[in-house]
């Protein structure tokens, strides 16, 4: 190491810049370290937030399993199905295993479903899937690596998180191809690469330049002082119109150059006397070039403190090492602002700028030190407020979802009031419904019952008139009886007229006669008596056939009304039947509703732990920033802290619900580091 500072002027210059060289490329190497980690950690944070959300649906469906509103075989369908429909990043999908490594559900190749994967390898001949559904069930989560065979047969990184659900002996996992990090890594890696060769460059290019401009004319100068001590006066020095230090340096050296031209051409008495100045001189000339060495060694060596001490008697000497002394102080000035401005960008600090005077190459020196520092601080302020703007629209966005999710839990609640009172009202409508139904069999027994009556009503009616048709006979047989009664009794009249006529020898004959007759008057006033009872009877018999047919005919009006009233208790039987049909179709919409809703205060709830993640990668984006201080930012740590895995939050009490986490969470960050 040594080596780098001894020699000439110029390789100790070019070691300087050859250290400053690297202390940059390794503060780079370190920020590129750095924001590769935290790619890294953001992905896998990414996929076990979506396969944390996978598991959430399967425990809601196994909670609705275990409460009986679904069957197990159903509850799973329903959980495998919300799981197929999950993508994010387009095309990033789900699959489950079981404990046998039987695949469940591949959302991405559907002809894997029911293969044994126990035996599956990556390109590198690994059993991946062997050793993540074993770990996942023994530690409940794993992450794997692996070298995944992608549909165009090309080997690409893979990294794969796992959860198992224990109660259906489930390993739900989510794996994303690792090229969009390395993109982003390799993006920023590139940039920064030409940044640092750009500075690099343009640093050793300056100080490649700065070097030539201070050692050739040291160098010039050096071998025409040879010449000049060896008393060859022809030489023409070069610089002596310059107007830094080595022109001043030239234009001494062209006065010791005069001066042994001047003695040269003196008498011996003058150059008696010249040599003895000479001598002086020369002596001078020894303590400056002691003075000069001393120097010009500690500047070799790196240190610029040490300054020309010694005085001279000759003005013009003491002139040349002021001159050096310029010139010492210049370089220490210069070297020492840029080495303080690069120290200052190694230690993260962007605030420090080359301030002093400068002109030639430690001006362009100056104006290239600082445009790196003034590049970085723009590209570092834009990383800063570009965190800053994401964390707080992720906060607004998270107060959203928070008033969302107030709101939605507000909604679920009445909704579930709404179905209690549809389902209190549909047990009132289909107990309406029961009475009614009972009511119309009610109604049709006694349709029945006056149906009985008119028949006996009728068949009494047929009986009335049997009876009148009866004492019409028997009216007619008493009439036959009288006509009989009548005659006999003009017969006896005849007989008695005959037996007078007859005398004493029809005497007994006309007793028999008159004795006939009071009979034939007896029979005559009875079947009269009889008559008169038949046609009375025939009357109130004619009476009560009227009676009974009116009472048939009124009878029959109720039957008519029963008949009716009975078909109109069918029909309100038959439409509250339809009315409660209805109803429970709609606490059917209702309760479909309530658990909507419940599932959009689950997916709320998913969201609010999505923002939350991307707060803190946010905040992890600003911890990477932090360590660079600007103007107008304090000063933070060299170490990053990692950033606090966001806890997965616990489901909703009231149900979970399926979720899909669609992120691109990486967006913001590949558009800064794209600048850098």
């Amino acid at each position: 190491m040594t080596h780098l500072f001894t020699g000439s002027i110029a390789r100790r210059l070019y070691s300087l810049l050859f250290v400053f060289a690297i202390g940059f490329a390794a503060v780079v190497a370190y920020q590129l370290f750095a924001l590769r980690q935290s790619l890294d950690q953001f992905k896998r944070t990414e996929i076990q937030s979506v396969v944390q959300t996978g598991a959430s649906i399967v425990e809601h469906y196994y909670e609705l399993a275990q409460a009986g509103t679904m069957t197990t075989e159903a509850a799973q369908a329903e959980a495998l199905d919300s799981l197929r429909a999950v993508r994010y990043q387009g095309e990033e999908y789900l699959f489950v295993d079981n404990y046998d490594y039987i695949n469940v559900m591949h959302a991405y190749q559907p002809e894997k479903q029911g293969t044994n994967r126990k035996d599956v390898t990556d390109g590198n001949g690994k059993l991946y899937l062997d050793e993540l559904i074993t770990q996942a069930k023994t530690q409940g989560s794993y992450f794997i690596n692996y070298a995944f065979k992608d549909k165009d047969g090309a080997f690409k990184d893979k990294v794969t998180y796992a959860q198992a659900f224990e109660p259906w002996g489930w390993v739900i996992a989510s794996g994303v191809l690792m090229t969009t990090v390395e993109a982003i890594f390799w993006q920023a890696a590139i940039t920064s690469a030409l940044i640092t060769l750009g500075v690099m460059a343009s640093v050793l290019l300056l100080g490649g330049l700065i070097a030539r401009a201070i050692s050739k004319p040291v160098t010039g100068l050096t071998q025409d002082m040879t010449r000049i001590a060896d008393n060859d006066f022809s030489i023409v020095l070069e610089g002596q119109d310059r107007r830094d230090e080595i022109g001043a340096m030239a234009r001494a050296v062209e006065v010791f150059r005069e001066n042994g031209l001047k003695v040269s051409q003196m008498t011996e008495a003058e150059a008696a006397r010249i040599i003895s100045d000479q001598k002086n001189r020369q002596q001078m000339m020894s303590e400056l070039q002691s003075a000069f060495g001393n120097v010009v060694d500690a500047a070799i060596a790196g240190d610029f403190t040490r300054r020309v001490e010694a005085e001279f008697p000759d003005p013009e000497l003491n002139g040349l090492a002021s001159s050096v002394n310029s010139l010492v102080s210049t370089v220490d000035r210069g070297l020492e602002e840029s080495g303080q401005v690069l120290t200052a960008l190694a230690n993260t600090d962007l605030t420090k700028r080359v301030e002093g005077q400068y002109q030639g190459a430690f001006a362009q020196l100056k104006a290239d030190t600082n445009a790196v520092g003034d590049k970085l601080t723009d590209v570092v302020t834009q990383l800063r407020n570009t965190s800053r703007s994401l964390r707080v629209a992720t906060g607004e966005i998270l107060a959203g979802a928070n008033d969302l999710s107030e709101r939605t839990t507000k909604q679920a609640a009445t909704i579930e009031e709404t179905s209690a009172a549809m389902e209190q009202l549909a047990s009132t409508v289909l107990q309406n419904a029961q009475r009614a139904k009972d009511a119309s069999l009610n109604a049709a027994e006694v349709t029945r019952t006056a149906e009985e009556g008119g028949q006996v009503m009728a068949k009494a009616n047929e009986a009335m008139a049997a009876i009148e048709t009866s004492s019409g006979k028997i009216s007619n047989i008493i009439g036959m009886i009288d006509d009989i009664a009548f005659q006999t009794n003009l017969l006896a009249l005849n007989a008695s007229v005959e037996a007078a006529r007859a005398g004493d020898a029809g005497k007994g004959f006309a007793v028999v006669a008159v004795e006939v007759r009071r009979l034939a008057q007896s029979a005559a006033s009875a079947s009269s008596d009889v008559k008169v009872l038949i046609e009375q009877s025939a009357g109130e018999v004619g009476l009560g056939s009227r009676l009974v047919s009116d009472a048939a005919a009124r009878l029959t009006a109720m039957l008519d009304a029963a008949r009716s009233n009975n078909q109109l208790m069918d029909g309100i039987a038959r439409d509250s039947n339809e009315q409660a049909a209805a109803i429970d179709e709609v606490n059917v919409a209702v309760r479909q509703m309530d658990e909507m809703t419940q599932h959009n205060a689950a997916l709320v709830e998913e969201t609010n732990a999505a923002i939350e993640q991307t707060e803190a990668q946010a905040s992890a984006l600003d911890d990477i920033v932090a360590v660079f201080h600007t103007h107008g930012s304090a000063p933070a740590p060299r170490s990053i802290a990692p950033a606090a895995p966001v806890a997965s939050r616990k489901p909703v009490s009231v149900r979970n619900a399926a979720a899909s986490y669609l992120s691109q969470g990486n967006a913001a960050l590949a558009t800064d580091w794209s600048e850098f």
